[in-house]
C-alpha cells in the first residue's frame, strides 16, 4: 500500500497517517510495519558485501 500510494516517491506523495486510513491500521503501527520492512530490505542488500 505504501508503494502504490506513493509513500517511496520522491517527493514523498503518502504520510502514514494516509497509509493507515487506507489500510485500516493506526498510524503506529504503518510505521512499525515500514521499520521492519524497510530493515530487512536494507539487510538483505548488505549480505555479501565488504566493509570500507
Amino acid at each position: 500500500m505504501a508503494v502504490d500510494l506513493g509513500y517511496y516517491q520522491e517527493p514523498r506523495e503518502a504520510t502514514h497517517d494516509e497509509i493507515a486510513a487506507a489500510t485500516g491500521l493506526s498510524e503506529t503501527t504503518v510505521s512499525e510495519h515500514l521499520r521492519k520492512i524497510e530493515a530487512t530490505v536494507f539487510s538483505s542488500l548488505h549480505v555479501g558485501t565488504t566493509d570500507r
